[in-house]
């Protein structure tokens, strides 16, 4: 019973000791079709938007990027709706997303990115 008590202390111990590293702000490696595709896809999905549009900026030079919020309608003439913005983060070898003004972490499978800088 002591051994057992003694290694889950010994476990427990372990994993308080790991920590995560934090985030950094991130850019895209490359801004070619796969990447882009994958970008708004996964931003897409979380939107839960079937296509959005990316508004102006290079998501490989900069750490934010624009969603456009979608078009009027015929019946409407304007629309006073502003685009979402997302920060581009990177933790490891994981590249992910976070809008503005919210906290959940968007994961972006298949978006490879480098810190800033």
């Amino acid at each position: 019973m002591i051994r057992a008590t003694a290694t889950l202390f010994s476990a427990l111990a372990l994993t308080a000791c790991q920590h995560t590293t934090a985030p950094v702000p991130a850019v895209l490696v490359e801004a070619d079709a796969n990447s882009l595709d994958a970008l708004r896809a996964g931003l897409a999905e979380a939107m839960d938007r079937a296509q959005i549009e990316f508004g102006a900026g290079d998501p490989t030079a900069t750490p934010s990027v624009a969603v456009l919020p979608p078009k009027p309608t015929a019946l409407e003439t304007q629309s006073t709706a502003l685009p979402t913005m997302f920060d581009l983060y990177l933790r490891g070898d994981t590249c992910f997303a976070i809008e503005r003004g919210a906290d959940a972490e968007i994961v972006l499978p298949g978006v490879t990115c480098r810190p800033v800088g």
